[in-house]
Parts: structure tokens; sequence; C-alpha cells
């Protein structure tokens, strides 16, 4: 793992009780350095959450990140694509 680089972890520590944590190398381990305040009702809650997180600390370092080459967080969903039937058979 970069020294540099963030891991975002989801982690359900109680049935239907996710948090994301944003985690930093430290050393031969991580380290965290946010999470959530509180639970969210599902992985993909906690996960969107944790991304906005991860944005947020991008935007901070603000004109200079593009210079050092950090990454900014973007997602793409389309909604017009077809996934195939909503339901199993």
């Amino acid at each position: 793992m970069d020294a540099e680089a963030i891991a975002l972890v989801v982690d359900e520590p109680i049935d239907g009780h996710f948090y994301w944590v944003l985690q930093k190398q430290d050393g031969a381990g991580c380290r965290p350095i946010d999470a959530a305040e509180g639970p969210m009702p599902t992985y993909g809650a906690a996960m969107m959450a944790g991304i906005a997180a991860l944005q947020r600390r991008a935007d901070a370092r603000g004109p200079c990140a593009a210079a050092r080459s950090v990454p900014v967080v973007t997602a793409f969903v389309n909604r017009d694509a077809d996934c195939g039937p909503a339901t199993l058979h």
C-alpha cells in the first residue's frame, strides 16, 4: 500500500449497523483517520457516506492536490443502463 493512500473500509460489527472508516498506512499496519459518527442501515449507505468523506478530504487539499497528482474521487451511475431482470428466477 502507498504511504499516501487512504483506504475506505465498511464494517458491520453488529448485524444491520454499518460504519465507514478511512484508514491510512502507518508502518506495517493501518490507523483510522476518520470514521462514521453513528451506524448506517445498509452497506451501500455506509459506502456512499465514506466516499463523500474521502471526497471532502480531497477537496480540502485544494488546487495543490492536482499538482501532486492526488486522484479525486468520482463516481458515475448510469440509471439508463440495462442491468438485466430485477428478480431471480
